[in-house]
């Protein structure tokens, strides 16, 4: 039995003639009877009661074996509707691990983008530190992953993303929120919020200030730059941090200055290698550049 000899067995039960299926089915008349006389030899049992010069007699068994060709084909119709919603990607699941520098502004506005192109798509956004997101994707557990470098893991494609200098964040009140380019100079015995030790740019902040003779005073080491970006603005001390999250805060009233020396923060795309990537991924990471490109235009 083939889905050929059971669409030439729909269509007479549909028209109630073969003449009429065989049209339906760009056939000739002889061909669907001899589908449906082989149908019925593999089945076991007749379909059809045949008279010269009268229309087909369905069978009780015939009825009984159409309702489950319905039902069939229901599923076929079915699965063919989903095959075209993931061609159009109009459907599907796309899962994203970050860190929290790029998941709390700049994903956001993403996703938002993306959802609005394609809303039959579910997001699933994961924020943990870069260790735990390199992890997860060396582990092949997301489609995407966004964090700071690393050395090469096995299972994960990796290329830079965004390369950006970092900025000087500042209360509102502070004496250099005047300054257009803030030195290490200038904050000489300020109260200084620092990233935590384990992150990478931590240390080349500090390089910088002592290469510059400057000693800061270091009053609060903490790990997320949103939470030195909220102490700031309590009038606490002031940082160096990324752009990104700078920007988001900016906005609420963060003095964000230009610092030089530069110092620059790196953030790699993370895929997994150990299986293919979809289409909604693919789409995804088009849109993630678009954004980039847009908000930071001259990003290395």
């Amino acid at each position: 039995m083939n889905l050929r000899h059971l669409e030439a067995f729909r269509a007479v039960m549909l028209s109630g003639s073969v003449t009429q299926a065989a049209q339906s089915l760009n056939l000739s008349q002889p061909a669907v009877s001899k589908m449906l006389a082989d149908l019925e030899h593999q089945l076991g049992f007749q379909l059809f009661l045949r008279s010269r010069g009268s229309a087909l007699t369905v069978t009780p068994e015939a009825d009984a074996f159409f309702y489950e060709v319905e039902r069939s084909f229901s599923g076929i119709a079915a699965l063919k509707r989903v095959a075209e919603d993931i061609r159009n990607m109009a459907t599907g699941t796309l899962r994203i691990a970050a860190l929290p520098a790029l998941a709390v502004s700049f994903l956001p506005r993403v996703i938002a983008a993306f959802r609005a192109k394609h809303p039959r798509v579910t997001v699933q956004l994961q924020t943990r530190s870069s260790s735990t997101v390199r992890q997860w994707m060396a582990n092949q557990q997301f489609d995407i992953g966004l964090a700071t470098p690393a050395r090469e893991l096995p299972g994960i494609r990796m290329e830079r993303f965004l390369r950006c200098a970092g900025t000087c964040v500042l209360p509102a009140s502070h004496r250099l929120a005047a300054k257009e380019v803030i030195r290490p100079t200038d904050l000489k015995g300020e109260p200084f919020i620092s990233l935590g030790m384990e992150d990478g740019v931590r240390h080349r902040i500090d390089r910088v200030f002592e290469d510059a003779g400057v000693h800061r005073e270091m009053i609060i080491e903490t790990q997320y730059a949103m939470t030195i970006c909220a102490l700031v603005m309590q009038g606490v001390g002031c940082s160096i941090l990324n752009p990104v999250t700078a920007g988001e805060y900016a906005e609420r009233g963060l003095v964000v200055r230009g610092f030089v020396p530069e110092i620059h923060f790196e953030y790699m795309l993370f895929t997994p290698m150990l299986r293919p990537m979809s289409q909604v991924a693919e789409a995804f990471i088009a849109m993630l550049k678009e954004h980039r490109d847009l908000m930071f235009p001259i990003a290395e």
